[in-house]
């Protein structure tokens, strides 16, 4: 769809200043869903420790696949998007238990060269652990986003600096988050005389997928970067998109972007950051 943009508003503005050049952050992706008796508790394992490492870590919770569909009464939420049944096809994730978590899209050949990572297999917690000792990054990302209510439409400026001489193609994607939304989630740990069924009623969903606002249909995202970038070379992006229309709370939203190496699949950088919404 084109959106026309209103050039009377401005972007805005990044604080290079205050840009993360140091590591590389951990992006993790949640392939999770309403229906699903044992996400909750791995859910919060996962948060404690996303508390525990707050400067480097990113959650997404992709909700898709059976676990996800809609099941009123019980389950009337429906917290599928489009990317996110794309991206669950992408990994085969109906051959898969959930939660399963994939991080920075890579493989881990300490980890018997998974991608995919869950209670089959490994679980997430240790190559989530190494993932946050990584040190090396050849990118460093700026985020910063406004909604505006009266015209409806995301401002959405990222800046990205190259470290070091990087070849290669890249791409941004840029997905918009909503967090704490609340609705009936099946919970193993749930007290039956408190939740009959074990369904909580008003379980706090956290970092939900509502869109992915790249203007491509890719996995990857929009191409930023063609053939390679010099050390000290910026990229700066800008984006307008349109509200989906499954928020629930504008002071909720996030947006999250990651710098996705387009031969590798891998997310080299990413970054997040709580959109501010004015009129």
């Amino acid at each position: 769809e084109v959106i026309v943009t209103n050039d009377s508003i401005q972007f805005p503005l990044i604080d290079t200043s205050a840009m993360n050049v140091s590591f590389k952050k951990t992006l993790v992706e949640e392939f999770t869903g309403h229906k699903c008796i044992t996400c909750p508790f791995n859910t919060n394992k996962l948060l404690t420790q996303l508390e525990n490492n707050s400067t480097r870590m990113i959650v997404v919770a992709h909700h898709a696949g059976g676990f996800a569909q809609v099941d009123a009464p019980k389950y009337p939420n429906d917290f599928n998007t489009v990317y996110g049944a794309e991206y669950f096809t992408y990994h085969n994730m109906s051959t898969q238990p959930i939660p399963s978590a994939v991080i920075n899209r890579r493989a881990f050949p300490n980890f018997g060269d998974l991608t995919v990572f869950n209670n089959a297999t490994t679980f997430w917690e240790d190559p989530i652990d190494f993932e946050n000792t990584n040190t090396q990054t050849d990118f460093s990302i700026g985020l910063a986003a406004d909604y505006n209510d009266s015209v409806e439409l995301f401002y959405i400026q990222v800046s990205i600096e190259a470290l070091t001489n990087v070849n290669g193609n890249y791409s941004l994607l840029t997905l918009c988050i909503e967090d704490s939304v609340v609705a009936p989630q099946l919970d193993g740990t749930a007290d039956e005389n408190v939740y009959p069924g074990k369904i909580v009623t008003d379980y706090v969903h956290r970092h939900v997928m509502r869109k992915s606002l790249s203007t491509s249909t890719s996995l990857v995202g929009d191409n930023v970067i063609a053939g390679g970038i010099t050390q000290g070379e910026w990229v700066d992006f800008k984006l307008n998109a349109l509200l989906p229309d499954n928020i629930v709370d504008l002071g909720h939203m996030l947006i999250v972007t990651m710098l996705i190496d387009e031969d590798t699949q891998e997310i080299v950088q990413s970054e997040e950051v709580h959109v501010h919404v004015g009129h």
